[in-house]
């Protein structure tokens, strides 16, 4: 494939992978595609969470058609090789894949150049190895030795863009999950240019640090990788008063990041650059689990409870228990081996990689299978498409029904508790206002 130049295959493999793609995530937002220039060679540079899901975001959320350098292992069946390289991946090669192989990234950069003097656009994760913590890793040199490779071959004139990005899920191993992304501001290599002709390396370092600078401020970055578990309970927990406090109305993703942002750094500047111990909250946080737990709760499920909305999903459950049962005999085989084989799977950023793959490709094929057994079995064409594509909504439609209905239930609990062990309930609710009252003295003291 000519990856410099638009592909009509690829872009009719784009719309319909997409649509899948934005039916595996309860909801999907992007911000900042302002930001992003048209008819200008751009390097798109996330950070990386979630392995092979982060292009398939940049491609599903813009209109371009990027081509992105990922790691080389994944290149190296010929049936992968030919898949990868028809949505213009190309590999890059690390240490681990031996030190005779880094010298096929010449080759790659070159190419990735020609790219980006065709007006295309590249994509580029600056961390190279994704992270299951919501923190930016040290940014290697890959980005900005391609970009001051492209641009000193054109005279420091190609005017190339980059766009700092930063991709947020929910949740990492899961479907039906929220996913944000924040495209930042463009930016040149043009005021690190002297530097670079003086001193290569030290363009390189100067760049790498004005990259991070800009990537912190699209991201949850929690430094203090010590205490990160409690970092990460701080900011679920007390979500909803930080958003109160910062005046962000609306159930927008980007009130819950802006908020979630403030909320990380006012916990970091109060307990790792202040005299505040963590370990504090933390272990108030940790008996209330504990005794949560033993009855079946999580301290977040008591964040709001509204009956009218419970009782309108259950009755959509309700209604929505057909489809469900239909889909559970047509996909519940193939769940229950999927989830199987994933266990197999030791890095959990592949987990919905893995899965996406599955709905995208092998689910499709078994669906057609049943048509055609429905077909022998009825001699009726027509009624055989119908089948499938019932059994393609309907098994989209039983995934999203099992987590509403696990959302329902955990509501449920807490309304009984609320109305049966009045007593209980308030005890919980005490508790937890006393967290949060003891967040808001140290975030906002008087």
């Amino acid at each position: 494939m000519n990856m410099t130049k638009w592909s009509f295959g690829y872009q009719l493999l784009k719309y319909s992978v997409g649509t899948i793609f934005r039916l595996f995530y309860r909801r999907i937002e992007a911000t900042g595609l302002e930001n992003i220039p048209k008819k200008k060679p751009i390097i798109f540079a996330p950070n990386h969470q979630n392995a092979l899901m982060d292009p398939l975001v940049i491609i599903f959320t813009t209109d371009k058609q990027p081509v992105f350098l990922t790691r080389a292992d994944i290149f190296s069946k010929p049936l992968l090789l030919k898949i990868f390289t028809f949505i213009k991946m190309l590999p890059v090669y690390r240490m681990r894949d031996g030190a005779e192989s880094l010298k096929n990234n010449e080759r790659i950069f070159e190419k990735s150049v020609e790219i980006l003097e065709a007006k295309a656009s590249v994509g580029l994760f600056p961390e190279a190895t994704h992270t299951d913590k919501r923190r930016l890793r040290p940014l290697k040199k890959a980005v900005p030795r391609i970009a001051f490779m492209a641009e000193e071959r054109n005279d420091f004139e190609l005017d190339l863009q980059i766009i700092p990005t930063g991709i947020y899920y929910e949740d990492y191993v899961h479907s039906n999950s929220k996913l944000f992304v924040n495209y930042g501001e463009a930016f040149t290599i043009t005021k690190f240019k002297d530097t670079f002709l003086e001193n290569p390396q030290k363009g390189y370092a100067e760049f790498r640090e004005d990259l991070a600078a800009r990537m912190k401020k699209l991201i949850i970055n929690i430094n203090d990788i010590e205490h990160y578990s409690i970092y990460e309970q701080i900011r679920l927990f007390y979500r909803s008063t930080m958003k109160k406090r910062m005046n962000l109305k609306g159930t927008k993703l980007i009130n819950s990041f802006k908020a979630d942002q403030q909320t990380i750094e006012s916990a970091e500047k109060v307990f790792l650059n202040g005299d505040q111990n963590i370990e504090v909250f933390g272990n108030q946080y940790r008996r209330l689990e504990l005794g949560l737990r033993k009855k079946g709760f999580n301290i977040l499920d008591f964040e709001s409870q509204c009956v009218g909305k419970t009782l309108a999903s259950t009755i959509v459950l309700i209604i929505g228990l057909p489809v469900f049962i239909f889909g559970l005999l047509n996909g519940g085989i193939y769940y229950y081996f999927i989830m199987k084989f994933m266990r197999k799977i030791k890095d959990k950023q592949f987990h919905t990689s893995f899965k996406f793959g599955i709905v995208v490709v092998v689910i499709p094929i078994l669906f057609l299978i049943h048509s055609l057994i429905f077909w022998a079995i009825s001699g009726n064409g027509i009624w055989a498409i119908y089948f499938f594509i019932a059994a393609m909504f309907s098994a989209v439609l039983a995934n999203k029904y099992r987590y509403l209905f696990k959302e329902v239930k955990k509501q449920w609990k807490v309304i009984l508790l609320k109305w049966f062990k009045t007593k209980d309930y308030k005890g919980i609710m005490k508790t937890r206002q006393s967290l949060i009252e003891y967040l808001d003295g140290l975030f906002f003291p008087a």
